[in-house]
């Protein structure tokens, strides 16, 4: 079964404002690490809050190379659409 090419777009929209909301998430996570961390009062073992940081930054990453694949094949598949004249 052929997916339609509005169900198509639908599904590439949906999918990439999940991923955008993923990574603003990360970023508001990291975010309040990176606050978190220097107002601390006590010191925090420095190894510990890097690994912290670094893995969400991963993790963010990641998504954005997500976000791409999906803006790719969204623009694939409309460039694909006009050259048979569906536009």
């Amino acid at each position: 079964m052929e997916m339609t090419e509005t169900t198509l777009k639908d599904r590439l929209d949906a999918e990439e404002r999940d991923l955008m909301r993923q990574i603003q998430t990360y970023e508001a996570c990291t975010m309040a690490v990176l606050n978190m961390t220097s107002g601390q009062l006590i010191s925090l073992h420095k190894l510990a809050v890097e690994d912290i940081v670094s893995t969400l930054h991963r993790a963010a990453l990641d998504l954005q190379t997500e976000l791409l694949y999906v803006r790719l094949e969204k623009a694939l598949s409309l460039s694909s659409k006009q050259e048979t004249g569906l536009a």
